[in-house]
C-alpha cells in the first residue's frame, strides 16, 4: 500500500469519526471508503446507478437480501466450455 493510500484511509477514518450518519465518505481522490463509525442498516453505494430503481421497485429489505447472497456458481460439469472458450 503506497503511503497516499494509507493517508487517504486514515483521513476516511477522522471524517468518518467526524460523521457517524454516513455510511461511506469520499476522499479528495474520489476514493469511496467505508466509514467504520456507521452503525446504520446498509445502503448502496453512492456510484450504484441501478440501485435507487432496485429500492423503489422491490424495496430495501429485498435489496439488502440480493447484495448480501453470492452469485451462484453452476458446478463445473454444467458449464458449457466451448461457448466461453472462441477459439
Amino acid at each position: 500500500m503506497s503511503y497516499e493510500q494509507l493517508a487517504d484511509r486514515e483521513w476516511a477514518r477522522e471524517a468518518g469519526r467526524c460523521n457517524p450518519d454516513s455510511a461511506r465518505v469520499l476522499s479528495d481522490r474520489d476514493v469511496w471508503y467505508p466509514n467504520p463509525f456507521y452503525a446504520g442498516p446498509r445502503v448502496p453505494h453512492p456510484e450504484d446507478a441501478a440501485a435507487p430503481d432496485f429500492i423503489e421497485e422491490y424495496g430495501i429489505e429485498a435489496w439488502r437480501a440480493h447484495v448480501s447472497r453470492p452469485a451462484p456458481v453452476p458446478p463445473a460439469d454444467d458449464i458449457d466450455w466451448d461457448a466461453l472458450i472462441p477459439f
